[in-house]
């Protein structure tokens, strides 16, 4: 009976081991889930930061790469709808800097034809101003011609006859002042003729500077007597020009008119001459008064003058001569400076490499 209560609790000890020792083995086991769960847990919001650091560098990254390209084509659009002055503002040296570069030269060149179509435009509209009022004019001219020479004819004739009947001095001063009249209406009728009938120039070569220096001594009294002085400053290079040169004598002697007519109280015109690579430029300047702002815009403009007595046509034939030499002319202008003409026509060298090509 001892032995079997010895027992019992023999097997009750070993059995409240075992339990301890399950108890202990349960408790490790949880332990190092726990802990397997805690490190898994700090694995993935490690991982999720990480995944979303890495999706902030790449849509920077994206941006970044994208923004040339969007950059682009907006410019593109801008071209798209005519604004041709869109420009890429990109200097990377990569295949985007290239395009960029060479997107910027296209809209240059887009830039540039525009301009030239514009002048051409611009050119063929006052062709063809020119051309209607030169048939308008010539239709007027030749209506009012013959009247005015009859008047003209008569007023002599009333001239010599008062002379003859020894009328009053004041008579026969009316009878000139009609007569002087007459005369400058004769002349603006010959001005709208030459300016409605111009003749195509016929070009050969000829020494700008001997034609300059022709038209100076030839018209230098003139000058000299209403007060203004003629100065020449002739570059000794000067090669010579391909032109008509009566039409070119008409020219200059138009400029230093209109400069003499601005000169009220005297003054002084200097005229020089210089060579460039494919032309001579030959400018002409003096110290009046100067050009209005508004009033230089429509200087070549025909029958626009300055002058209360003016017709309005001596540029504008002035500038139809350099246009059918293949020249250019352009005016400067301040107030209280003076003005200056600038007129370029081609070396007769390059004139005649022009035309054998």
């Amino acid at each position: 009976m001892r032995a079997v209560v010895a027992l019992e609790k023999r097997i009750d000890r070993e059995i409240k081991v075992l339990g301890l020792m399950l108890d202990q083995r349960v408790a490790e086991r949880v332990g190092a889930a726990e802990q397997r769960e805690r490190r898994s847990a700090w694995a993935i919001i490690a991982l999720s930061l990480f995944a979303i650091a890495l999706a902030l560098i790449a849509t920077a990254m994206a941006g970044r790469l994208l923004a040339p390209i969007r950059t682009l084509t907006g410019a593109v659009t801008r071209i798209g709808l005519g604004d041709y002055s869109a420009e890429v503002p990109l200097s990377a040296k990569d295949e985007i800097g290239v395009l960029a570069r060479e997107f910027n030269a296209m809209a240059k060149a887009l830039r540039e034809r525009e301009r030239q179509l514009e002048e051409k435009q611009e050119a063929l509209v006052r062709a063809e101003r020119l051309a209607a009022i030169g048939r308008i004019s010539a239709q007027i001219t030749h209506e009012i011609r013959n009247p005015l020479t009859s008047i003209g004819l008569n007023t002599e004739l009333l001239d010599e006859a008062l002379e003859e009947s020894s009328s009053s001095a004041e008579s026969r001063q009316l009878v000139k002042a009609i007569g002087h009249e007459v005369d400058r209406l004769v002349e603006i009728t010959e001005q709208y003729l030459k300016f409605a009938r111009f003749p195509k120039p016929v070009l050969e070569p000829a020494d700008p500077n001997v034609l300059i220096e022709a038209v100076l001594d030839f018209h230098e009294e003139e000058f000299t007597r209403a007060g203004v002085r003629l100065e020449c400053a002739l570059a000794q290079d000067c090669p010579p020009v391909v032109c008509d040169q009566g039409q070119i004598r008409q020219v200059l002697l138009n400029l230093l008119r209109n400069s003499r007519e601005a000169l009220v109280h005297g003054g002084t015109i200097r005229v020089e001459t210089r060579p460039l690579v494919t032309q001579v430029e030959v400018a002409l300047a003096d110290d009046g008064p100067g050009i209005p702002p508004e009033g230089l815009a429509h200087l070549v403009d025909p029958f626009f003058s300055t002058k209360d007595r003016g017709t309005g046509l001596g540029l504008a034939l002035t500038q139809q001569i350099i246009a059918e030499h293949g020249g250019e002319i352009r005016c400067e202008s301040e107030l209280g400076r003076g003005t200056r003409f600038l007129i370029r026509l081609r070396r007769a060298a390059t004139a005649a490499a022009t035309r054998t090509a």
